[in-house]
């Protein structure tokens, strides 16, 4: 359960630079500073919000990790000049520190009904609220979450806490509760997972499509691609390849 929200300062949220950038910052609930950077295009108007939780190699408390410099992976991607030119959107790049995961103790699968909500996944739920309030200039019928490893672990469990939130999601490499797939069944979602991961077990993946479908989901909503023979990284080097998934992504709005 999420604690109850927080009223706190946030410098700079709504700051509209020259150009486009990204600027690093802290988050305070009260309870836990979440560091985080965020990219603020150079357009107008309502925009799309995409939040990117990184995995275990990128845990700390640099506000750098997270960010895969020199990379086309995770939050580079999507504030790609390519990507941004088919639709300028922000994106949000947190990191949680390295004891900590977004959602579980472990990359398995976890019960969600006895598993707390993690510090770092309540900052980030409350940071994403207060985003929404202080900046006009973000689409509310428009956000968008997606992870890789225990990111997308994190990914599964932001949908789970808050499943009206999310106009769509991208889970890469994670692991979730299945007994929970009827509750975020109306989320489109594309999963990714590498056959032969050795570290996160591509079952995991399999089991949460699975359920989704039996829960009344359906091909409209729930995509899986499964990278043959692939590693743990094969994942998210398909997934973030092309701009088809960026493509994706943006054409799902909340009605």
């Amino acid at each position: 359960m999420l604690k109850p929200f927080l009223s706190v300062a946030i410098s700079a949220l709504c700051a509209t630079p020259a150009f486009a950038a990204w600027q690093a910052e802290n988050y305070d609930d009260g309870q836990f500073t979440l560091p985080y950077q965020l990219y603020t295009p150079q357009q107008h108007g309502q925009l799309p919000l995409i939040i990117h939780l990184h995995g275990s190699g990128e845990a700390g408390t640099d506000n750098q990790a997270q960010m895969y410099q020199g990379t086309n992976w995770g939050p580079q991607y999507f504030a790609s000049a390519e990507n941004q030119s088919i639709q300028a959107a922000y994106v949000l790049a947190p990191q949680t520190p390295g004891p900590m995961r977004w959602a579980s103790t472990t990359l398995a699968p976890y019960n969600y009904k006895k598993t707390p909500s993690t510090e770092s996944m309540t900052a980030l739920l409350h940071l994403v609220d207060r985003l929404l309030v202080e900046n006009p200039d973000i689409d509310p019928a428009r956000v968008y979450i997606t992870g890789l490893s225990r990111g997308g672990q994190g990914v599964w469990n932001a949908m789970m806490q808050r499943p009206e939130l999310f106009a769509a999601a991208l889970p890469i490499a994670g692991s979730a509760d299945p007994k929970q797939a009827k509750t975020i069944k109306h989320i489109p979602t594309w999963v990714f997972h590498g056959s032969a991961d050795e570290v996160t077990n591509v079952d995991y993946s399999r089991q949460m499509v699975d359920a989704i479908i039996r829960s009344g989901g359906s091909t409209s909503t729930i995509r899986y691609s499964e990278i043959e023979d692939g590693g743990h990284s094969a994942s998210w080097v398909t997934a973030y390849g092309n701009s088809d998934v960026y493509r994706w992504l943006m054409k799902h709005h909340k009605q």
